[in-house]
């Protein structure tokens, strides 16, 4: 049962995302409205950082709005906003929406993006709304045996690209993340199955970027995660402090989800969440910097609302 509590913020809305020491970040901008997430997947990390089961909800989120206003005064950058890092983005939409207002002052912006990142299918208030541009509505993925076995309390793979889908048939781009990706027995064809569903259902040119991530957790995790059957793997700490499996385990999952991606989108809008400039180097051939996987989501997201930015 997870305790809620509602309270004001003291701080600031908008942050720059922490990424992880020594890898490479996108450079997108939290809005930070909610902590903690009742989804309950087995691996979460929001888990450690709020307390299993600790929710918190702000409920001065009119200050979200003069914050975004003030960011965006004068600026001439792409500024990529993003909801989903401290909880699911819309898993409490429908008891405290906030897209209402948000949604429309993102999409009269001439250079603010906002993605909306979730495991739920919580977007009726989403399709209520008239505006859709410069909104991204993204969802994670996972092979079907890791949604069933580690996301018990999320929606089934197939109806999350189910609500994918209709939300493109509104006028929503959409991206997608398989992340956290996790080995387990048959899990090439497990996650080979779940990209051919995605793209019997979902049209190629309403995806801004699809990005890539294994399994990392921090010490303090590591009990927990060892005692699983998604710890059994070889783990190793990284230069972040992190387990993650070892680095040629990581290149190639890589390697072989990409390619398995790569028979339906163009490599230029695939990429590596937190991961080391070597790892990028191994899976696609390219000396990749943080400040230069902000150019390629920036120029991804030129390209489909290039109407708006020209």
């Amino acid at each position: 049962m997870a305790t809620v509590a509602i309270t004001d913020k003291n701080g600031r809305f908008i942050k720059p995302c922490p990424g992880t020491p020594k890898h490479i970040c996108c450079g997108y901008w939290i809005i930070d409205f909610a902590h903690g997430c009742p989804l309950g997947c087995s691996y979460c990390i929001l888990n450690h950082y709020f307390g299993k089961g600790n929710i918190t909800l702000y409920r001065n989120t009119d200050k979200i709005y003069e914050e975004i206003n003030d960011f965006l005064q004068g600026s001439e950058e792409i500024t990529r906003f993003g909801t989903g890092e401290f909880t699911d983005s819309l898993v409490f939409e429908n008891e405290y929406p906030l897209y209402h207002e948000l949604v429309p002052l993102i999409a009269n912006s001439d250079t603010a993006v906002l993605e909306i990142k979730t495991k739920t299918v919580n977007i009726e208030q989403l399709l209520k709304l008239k505006h859709r541009d410069h909104i991204i509505v993204s969802w994670s993925l996972n092979s079907d045996y890791i949604a069933r076995s580690q996301e018990t309390r999320a929606p089934s793979i197939k109806t999350r690209i189910s609500a994918a889908n209709r939300i493109q048939n509104e006028g929503y781009k959409l991206a997608f993340h398989f992340d956290p990706i996790i080995i387990h027995k048959g899990w090439e064809n497990e996650y080979r199955k779940t990209i051919d569903l995605l793209f019997e259902k979902i049209d190629r040119e309403k995806i801004i970027y699809i990005s890539m991530g294994t399994l990392r957790y921090p010490p303090d995790m590591r009990r927990d995660i060892s005692t699983t059957e998604i710890g059994a793997g070889e783990f190793i700490q990284g230069s972040d402090k992190k387990f993650r499996y070892f680095r040629p385990i990581r290149t190639e999952v890589y390697r072989k989800i990409k390619e398995f991606l790569l028979q339906h989108v163009d490599e230029d809008i695939i990429y590596l969440c937190m991961e080391s400039q070597v790892v990028w180097e191994d899976v696609f051939n390219i000396s990749m910097s943080s400040e230069g996987l902000k150019e390629r989501l920036d120029s991804a997201c030129v390209n489909k609302f290039k109407l708006l930015y020209n």
